[in-house]
């Protein structure tokens, strides 16, 4: 008797089951496991033809009732004989979106969701073409307190100071800080934000409602400006308001609330580049983000496993996703964050990130090619970019700063985060990613 006794166990057995099936019957064209939003398991099969393979469904659902246990629903479904249109159709969406299990063209999982849906949902592309306006460009960390909104910050800073018009985005929903950090002023910062913005975009009120402008000297050298949308007012009403907020995609991410707050913005305030701070893990926000809308993502990591574990399965979403479906890889740059002060510890800390990194890219991110025939699209990440200087696994350093640790505004550290060379490094190397994305959007045909 070989029950399982937790839900990975019974998936393991399920698929197991089915690809010898599949390999030892030609009768089976393909098959479908489907796990509800209870955990418990389906199967869907396609005969080949017109075979009849109703004589084995006995036997098949006895093994995975044996193999799976309680998980195990007891339902076989046959797809394409003896069904009836609606429910061909109901098959064939099942498969449709199913997820191939290994190499195997054969057979696929379909995952039912209660949430964190846009983490599952098929890779999308930005909101807008690359030579249509703002560039998006994503902050994401698996942990928090990596100095994830700080760099954005900086980035936007620097952009300031040469003149651009620079919006920011707080996704953070759950533990805003950028719209704080870049304030306006007191008395002067924003009432409402994306929160607001999410619950009331059917209702045309003014953008300018849900943001405010951070040009104070001491940040910007009164060369450009921030709009800065906050996450909203964290006031006692801020809690109830979150609790209304739908992140999940039903449908195109086109058609949701933020999407619409993205495009607003590109439209009404014509920024040179829109910065968005997401929730870090794999909160719904950041499924949202990471679904590939972004023009470029900026991925931050640290050398504790944790970290690094939660990086593979962010480069998972943003390549091996693509890399499946044969479409390019989601642009990124990684960012090795919280290097210690000690130069050798430092030297100790980077050779081992920059290792792991390497795996990880290499297992869930750059696309295998036999020949250079098959490595003509210049977008393209593959392995033997492996050594190209800006590769996406090149992790830009940024080591810890105790002077970072506590300060009043940002009016204190301005200068810090614009002129510092490690920050002055990773602006320029998101500058130079969003250029040859431009640069590629233009040669589209």
């Amino acid at each position: 008797m070989n029950t399982a006794r937790h839900l990975d166990e019974a998936r393991s057995q399920a698929v197991e089951v089915t690809r010898a099936l599949l390999e030892e019957d030609a009768r089976i064209a393909k098959a479908v496991l489907v796990d509800d939003l209870f955990g418990r398991i389906r199967l869907i099969l396609w005969a080949e033809a017109e075979d009849s393979i109703m004589d084995i469904t006995p036997e098949i659902a006895s093994t995975l009732r044996e193999k799976c246990g309680q998980f195990w629903t007891g339902d076989i479904y046959i797809a394409n004989t003896g069904a009836s249109p609606s429910d061909r159709a109901f098959h064939e969406a099942a498969w449709g979106a199913g997820r191939p299990v290994s190499e195997s063209s054969k057979l696929r999982i379909n995952d039912r969701y209660r949430n964190r849906a846009a983490w599952f949902a098929p890779p999308a592309d930005p909101l807008w073409s690359g030579s249509e306006g703002s560039p998006l460009v994503a902050f994401h960390s698996f942990k928090g307190g990596v100095g994830r909104t700080t760099a954005l910050a900086s980035y936007a800073i620097q952009r300031a100071r040469r003149g651009d018009h620079v919006a920011v985005v707080d996704m953070d929903l759950d533990a805003p800080g950028v719209g704080t950090l870049l304030d306006a002023g007191e008395g002067e910062s924003a009432q409402w934000g994306v929160v607001d913005f999410m619950l009331e975009s059917k209702n045309n009120v003014a953008l300018n409602d849900y943001h405010h402008r951070c040009t104070r000297l001491e940040v910007t050298h009164g060369e450009g400006a921030i709009s800065v949308f906050p996450a909203g007012r964290v006031d006692r009403e801020y809690l109830s308001k979150l609790a209304r907020v739908d992140l999940e995609i039903s449908s195109s991410p086109v058609d949701h609330p933020f999407s619409r707050l993205l495009h607003r913005i590109r439209d009404e305030l014509r920024p040179s580049v829109i910065l968005i701070d997401s929730r870090a893990g794999l909160s719904p926000a950041a499924g949202l983000l990471l679904m590939g809308i972004a023009h470029a993502h900026v991925l931050f990591a640290t050398t504790n496993e944790q970290s690094l574990r939660g990086l593979a399965l962010v480069v998972e979403r943003l390549g091996g996703e693509y890399a499946r479906r044969n479409l390019v890889q989601a642009d990124c740059i990684v960012v090795h964050a919280m290097v210690p002060d000690s130069a050798e510890i430092a030297a100790l800390a980077s050779t081992h990130f920059n290792m792991r990194v390497e795996d990880i890219f290499r297992d869930h991110y750059y696309a295998y090619v036999k020949d250079e025939k098959d490595d003509a699209d210049d977008r393209l990440w593959t392995v033997r970019d492996l050594t190209d200087r800006d590769a996406p696994h090149i992790g830009s350093p940024l080591g810890y700063r105790g002077k970072l640790a506590f300060f009043r505004d940002i009016d204190q550290i301005a200068d810090v985060l614009a002129s510092e060379k490690e920050y002055a490094d990773l602006a320029a190397r998101i500058d130079s990613r969003l250029d040859r994305l431009k640069v590629e959007a233009l040669q589209e045909p």
